[in-house]
């Protein structure tokens, strides 16, 4: 295995990642429900670092997600614009609001579109 500046710099991305994740789900409190896509390395990172008792997958569709939710009171995510967006307005009408979004840098993947977001019970 050959060790680049560039693989290098990718590693200690994701290792930040993993890190920063358990620190973000302190600041806002233990995350009832975590979201994420395992077809997103960063995203597999984020939620093997959170130890919620639920984990919703989005790898799976987003309308089984959407049955899986339920009606939780705290939920966080690492997951694509598009999927965020989605996910934010059935959220909003299950009445939760916006706590804390944020764009996350995913160098593995090669996305420049990840948000991890919380949202909250009013």
């Amino acid at each position: 295995m050959r060790l680049s500046r560039r693989s290098m710099l990718k590693g200690s991305a994701l290792a930040g990642s993993v890190v920063a994740a358990p620190a973000f789900a302190v600041s806002v409190g233990e995350a009832a429900l975590v979201v994420f896509d395992s077809r997103v390395p960063e995203s597999l990172a984020f939620a093997v670092a959170q130890h919620g008792p639920q984990q919703i997958d989005l790898a799976g569709g987003l309308e089984s997600a959407w049955r899986a939710l339920g009606s939780p009171q705290r939920v966080t995510g690492l997951t694509r614009w598009s999927d965020w967006t989605a996910l934010r307005g059935l959220l909003e009408e299950q009445g939760l609001r916006l706590g804390e979004e944020m764009l996350v840098a995913a160098p593995l993947s090669g996305r420049n579109h990840l948000f991890r977001w919380t949202m909250t019970a009013r």
